[in-house]
């Protein structure tokens, strides 16, 4: 099956209040979350607004993500892994056009299959498209055609079912310009969704607390993984440090190792 990488990748993770594409606004989260058990059926919908004059086509269609610490993958067809909810979800319209000044909203209706199979948590993307016309206006024998396109995350926890679960690969340490990072790479091994905050505290050889090191808050589905990393700047080399690095979930999701780093 065809895979499809795109460099804007990065803006759909997380929740934001608007995002912009062209005169086309998706208003609200980019991450719907719904939570229910085998059988329900739970409908929501994606606000669009024209904030321009000029009537915007849109286009709507399913996609599949799946990626890991060194890059993020869009597939060009939904179902492509164990835990895609891409099946479970119809939504209407296809294909609409946004008046200028103009709300329009994107309905969906989810039904989570009848079995006691499913734990933890599900998910796939609807995708936003602006469909710009060619302008015949435009001089040269080169009509260039920008596209731009957003990504909601459709997810779907089953209520009271799934283990959390991370797993920390070996930690190296990594040059980005003239700073220094030690890399820590998890994979989430488990059922459902963490969201983990990493921090790293440093000891000395005399068991004396130097440093802790604290990195930014990352999403990791299941069968997933990221890359976090802990600037070292402001800690002496040449030196060997007991450290201890801790993944906090919040509530049970608590996972750590211990690292001896020397560099």
């Amino acid at each position: 099956m065809k895979k499809i990488k795109y460099c804007f990748a990065l803006i759909f993770i997380g929740m934001l209040p608007l995002l912009s594409l062209a005169s086309i606004e998706v208003l609200g989260s980019l991450k719907h979350l719904h939570r229910g058990i085998g059988g329900d059926t739970i409908r929501g919908e994606i606000k669009l607004h024209n904030s321009e004059e000029m009537d915007q086509e849109v286009r709507i269609y399913q996609t599949d993500l799946l990626y890991n610490y060194e890059d993020y993958t869009f597939y060009d067809e939904p179902v492509t892994h164990e835990r895609s909810n891409a099946s479970w979800i119809n939504y209407s319209p296809k294909t609409l056009i946004v008046k200028g000044k103009e709300n329009r909203f994107i309905q969906y209706e989810i039904v989570i299959p009848k079995t006691d199979t499913l734990s933890g948590t599900y998910w796939s993307i609807i995708m936003i498209e602006g469909v710009n016309t060619i302008d015949p206006e435009q001089k040269g024998e080169l009509n260039i055609n920008t596209v731009t396109r957003y990504a909601i995350q459709m997810v779907t926890e089953i209520e009271n079912k799934g283990l959390g679960a991370l797993t920390f690969l070996n930690p190296t340490l990594i040059t980005e310009g003239d700073n220094l990072y030690l890399a820590v790479d998890i994979v989430n091994t488990g059922q459902h969704y963490i969201a983990p905050e990493l921090s790293m505290e440093l000891f000395n050889e005399t068991g004396k607390s130097v440093k802790v090191i604290t990195a930014s808050k990352k999403g990791i589905y299941p069968k997933t993984s990221v890359r976090f990393r802990l600037n070292l700047k402001g800690v002496e080399s040449k030196k060997t440090y007991q450290c201890l690095i801790i993944a906090d979930g919040k509530e049970e999701d608590v996972f750590g190792i211990d690292y001896v780093l020397y560099f």
